[in-house]
Order: structure tokens, then C-alpha cells, then sequence
């Protein structure tokens, strides 16, 4: 069986620390399960947490065979403790798990020739009846459009953080997965549930940085010079998870409060330079190389983008109720519930790459290839027959900031009725403006593709996030700003339909939410 992997190009996968695996001494599978049941809020979808949680060693096994080795300290293993773990569970090699893993998984897939095109932009799924058969794909540095024959496709696009103005992921990543799933009939759900990385540079350069400095003793202050944490956590700002700290910082934001570029200052001036140079030594090097030393100047940051929770639904096997389509990785959704544990991105990717990755070669197996259908074909000559020349269009670009500026202002870490309102107007207004676009090049095409995920996205993210009229995990409202355990106890799923969508209600388990709700309240009692 041959397999063909197509790379729109940089992926967040690199920057994970590491992921996490039940290893630790006094942990379990059970207590994995219970602690990502409570960071979800209850929302969690109980079969794939529990595939999530129980197949974790397993994926630690694996890697170990084919030669990586994690920290140990002796014999054991060297394991961290992430945001809303009861214990130590993070396993490891240095701060470089991520790009370490990618290195070795790139040298086995080379060993085992799976050929990989990079720098092509996936654009559609290709049908035949109601079987997925390939993909549409355009290499615009090329000035080409590929039809890729397929017996299945696995869908690993990432999430969607691209949509906002702020991101701490790579700017192509703005909800391909999303809109290609959707326009082949697969539900998503959870969209509304989004996680800002609290503390992003926005001046004088963007940058990313660890909230842990402020654990080490950073502080946060206002343009007023107030330390607005404090306020309400006497115990300083590395006292506070980081869903609540994104949400003060962007309530402090949205009253005026800010610096002199639009944030609140981050100082770290106080700390001893061995915390930073030493301790901390990839963002302080990341920093000076950017001509910013942080033991000397302080620095201005805002709350960005960071992981969708939501995505496609998937079954336990990674299907997503389209024959011949599986997905795997943040594009998916429902594993997480209403916010995902530190580590958890990691272990996600690995133990539901490798079961899509299965499903999806029992399904070739199982059923065999299928050719794309005349009809399929001529539908393609149809949208691409026409293109020519490599220009792309100004007014797409335009269109980008508009969709990215109205999502960071409206349905940002703070959301309500009015903003919300707001967002879907625009984008709607934006969505009949380009109803009948038509791309003249191969790049413009890509470029239309890419909004056309963008305003999808974005409009699913607002219509849940409305839907909710509660507060949980991520999603913030201002004007409901309590959890309702008794009338929102339930994930939002959008089904698409022939001229728009519907948004029904997932019933999860009442006894989940509940033990949710009593860790989500002992966490902010001891701050």
C-alpha cells in the first residue's frame, strides 16, 4: 500500500515540550482519565478520553522502540507536571520534544517510503457517491492543480487560531481541515471552545513566552502601574491558570487600561538572570536575538490564539461518518471537552495519528481503491479549467484582516450577546461579497480556498459560541458569566445541511460534569 503525505508547510507539532503518559509513581490510566475529564469541563467525549488517556504508555513504548529516549532521573523517567494534572505525568527530552519526535518520525517515513509533497495547499475532498476518493491540491509556486486519487485520506490540518489577528501558531493555520470536512458532510462540534495563550509579545516584536516566568516571579502591570492580578489573586499572577489569566488580561484590555500598544506590560526586570539566562534560556536567547533583553526592558502582551478544542467529530476508530474520511490531531474535536490539559496537545497527536493512520489502511484494505468519477472530473475542469497567470488578489488579503481583526475583537477570551451578534453580521456581509468570486490563477485559487476555511470557521466558532449561554472552560461570557450544569451539560454539534447548518445539542454525562464542576471549583479556591 502506497501512502502520499501533502504539507501545506510549518505546523505547531514542533513546539511541543513534550506529552503526557501515566508513568510517574501513584499515577494511573484512571487518574489520567478523571484529571482530563475535570480540565474539560465534563464535556469530554468519555470514549476518546478514555482512548486518549489509556493509550498513552503505549505511544511512549513505541517511540522508545524505534530509538527515542525521554529524560529519566535513574531509572525513572523525568516527568513534568503540567496546568491541571494532580501529579507529574509530562515526559520528556529537554524543551525539544516536539521537533526531536518530528526529526525521528520524518526518518521513518523515509525508511519506509511514504512520499511527501511540501509546500502544496489541499483544497478539497474529492467524492464519489458519498466515498471520499482523493483530493483536490494546488501547488501555487508551481502554477499547478494536483487530482490525487485515494482509497482514503486522513485529514491532520491542525485547528484554526489563524482566524484571529494574534496567534501563537504559524498564520496558515486557520481551519483548512474544518471547511474541507464540512463541505464533504462531516459534523464538527465544540467549536466555540478556543484557548488563548495568555502572555503573547505584541511589542516590540511578536513573540511567544512562558507563563511559567510569571510563576518564577514576572509580574503584570497596567498602564496605571497597578498589578490588576493582585486584585483579585493576592497571591501574584503565578498563582493563576492560564484560562482565567488570558480572561483578566483581556478584561483589563477591553477597559482601557492598556499599554502603550494595545496590552498590558509584562516585567520581568526583577528576576535573577540565572532564572532567565539559565532556567529559561530558550526564551531569553529567542528575545536578545530579537534585540529585546528581558533583564532590562520590559515587554507588552496581550492574550493570542492558541488551540481550537473543537473540530470534526470523530468516531473511535478516527472516522468522521464519510466513508473513506479520518482525521487526527487538533482538526478533530470532542477529545478535549471545554479545555485541554497541559500535555495533552502531544499525546492527542500521537496516540489518534496512529489510530487514524490504522483505520484508514483496514478501510483501503477492506474496500480497495476507487477511481474519480467522469462527473467528479468534469466538476474539477469546471473550477480550475480557466486559471492562469500567478497573481493573487488583493482584496483576498483584505478580506483575511477583516475576518481575523472582528474575531479578536468580538469573540476573543471575553465574548457577549452584542459582540457576537456583531462578528456574524460581518461575517456574513463578507460571505455574500464573495459568493460568486471567481479565482483567475492557481495562487488566487489557493488564496480563495484559504477564505473561504477562514469565513467558515469563524462563523461556526461565533454561531456556538452564542449558542452557549453559559461560561465553561475557554468560553467565556460576560453577560452569563456562571456555569450551568442544568441546561448546558452538552457539547453543540453543527451538521451541515444543503443551504445552511444546523446546531443541535450532545448530551454528556451528568456525573462527569459534576465531578468537573467540583475540581474546576477547589482549583480556584486555592488561589
Amino acid at each position: 500500500m502506497s501512502v502520499l503525505m501533502v504539507s501545506k508547510g510549518a505546523a505547531a507539532s514542533p513546539a511541543v515540550i513534550g506529552f503526557n503518559a501515566p508513568v510517574g509513581a501513584g499515577d494511573s490510566g484512571d487518574l489520567f482519565y478523571r484529571d482530563t475529564s475535570a480540565g474539560g469541563g465534563g464535556l469530554n467525549d468519555r470514549e476518546l478520553a478514555k482512548l486518549l488517556t489509556g493509550q498513552a504508555v503505549g505511544v511512549l513504548r513505541e517511540f522508545e522502540a524505534l530509538g527515542f529516549s525521554f529524560d529519566r532521573e535513574g531509572a525513572a523517567y523525568d516527568v513534568l507536571q503540567p496546568l491541571g494534572s494532580s501529579c507529574p505525568r509530562l515526559v520528556h527530552q529537554s524543551n525539544h520534544t516536539g521537533s526531536a519526535t518530528m526529526a525521528m518520525m520524518r526518518e521513518e517515513l523515509l525508511r519506509r517510503q511514504v512520499k511527501e509533497c511540501s509546500g502544496v495547499t489541499a483544497l478539497d475532498l474529492l467524492r464519489d457517491r458519498h466515498r471520499v476518493c482523493g483530493l483536490l491540491a494546488a501547488d501555487p509556486l508551481r502554477d499547478e492543480i494536483w487530482v490525487i486519487s485515494a482509497g482514503a485520506v486522513v485529514l491532520a490540518n491542525g485547528g484554526g487560531s489563524g482566524i484571529y489577528a494574534d496567534s501563537t501558531y504559524p498564520d496558515g493555520i486557520a481551519g483548512d481541515g474544518y471547511g474541507m470536512a464540512y463541505r464533504a458532510g462531516a459534523s464538527l462540534l465544540d467549536m466555540e471552545f478556543v484557548q488563548f495563550e495568555p502572555c503573547r509579545c505584541i511589542w516590540p516584536r511578536k513573540l511567544g513566552i512562558s507563563t511559567t516566568l510569571l510563576a518564577r516571579g514576572g509580574e503584570l502591570r497596567n498602564r496605571l502601574g497597578e498589578r490588576f492580578i493582585c486584585k483579585r489573586y493576592p497571591g501574584g499572577e503565578g498563582t493563576v491558570a492560564k484560562d482565567m489569566l488570558a480572561r483578566l488580561i483581556a478584561l483589563e484590555i477591553k477597559a482601557g487600561h492598556v499599554s502603550e500598544h494595545g496590552g498590558v506590560y509584562l516585567d520581568l526586570r526583577m528576576l535573577p538572570e540565572k532564572v532567565l539566562k539559565r532556567d529559561h534560556s530558550m526564551y531569553y536567547e529567542r528575545f536578545l536575538r530579537a534585540g529585546i533583553d528581558l533583564t532590562t526592558e520590559r515587554i507588552e502582551v496581550a492574550p493570542a490564539a492558541h488551540t481550537f478544542m473543537g473540530g470534526v467529530k470523530i468516531d473511535a476508530g478516527c472516522g468522521c461518518g464519510v466513508p473513506g474520511l479520518f482525521a487526527a490531531g487538533e482538526v478533530t474535536g470532542g477529545i478535549h471537552g471545554a479545555n485541554r490539559l497541559g500535555g495533552n496537545a502531544g499525546t492527542e497527536i500521537y496516540v489518534f495519528g496512529k489510530i487514524a493512520g490504522d483505520s484508514a489502511a483496514e478501510y483501503v484494505h477492506r474496500h480497495g481503491q476507487v477511481s474519480i468519477s467522469d462527473q467528479e472530473r468534469r466538476m474539477i475542469d469546471e473550477r480550475v479549467g480557466h486559471l492562469h497567470g500567478r497573481d493573487a488578489s488583493v482584496v483576498i488579503q483584505n478580506a483575511k484582516t477583516l475576518i481575523k481583526n472582528t474575531m479578536g475583537t468580538y469573540a476573543g477570551a471575553v465574548r457577549c450577546a452584542d459582540g457576537l451578534a456583531r462578528a456574524g453580521r460581518i461575517i456574513q456581509e463578507l460571505a455574500t461579497e464573495f459568493k460568486n468570486y471567481q479565482a483567475a490563477s492557481v495562487q488566487e485559487l489557493t488564496q480563495f480556498t484559504e477564505l473561504k476555511n477562514m469565513m467558515l470557521t469563524a462563523e461556526l466558532v461565533v454561531a456556538a459560541a452564542h449558542r452557549r449561554q453559559e461560561s465553561r472552560g475557554v468560553h467565556f461570557r460576560e453577560d452569563f458569566p456562571e456555569r450551568d450544569d442544568r441546561h448546558w451539560c452538552k457539547s453543540i454539534a453543527i451538521t451541515p445541511g444543503a443551504a445552511s447548518y444546523e446546531l443541535t445539542t450532545v448530551a454528556r454525562n451528568g456525573e462527569i460534569c459534576a465531578e468537573g464542576r467540583r475540581a474546576e471549583k477547589s482549583r480556584r479556591e486555592k488561589f
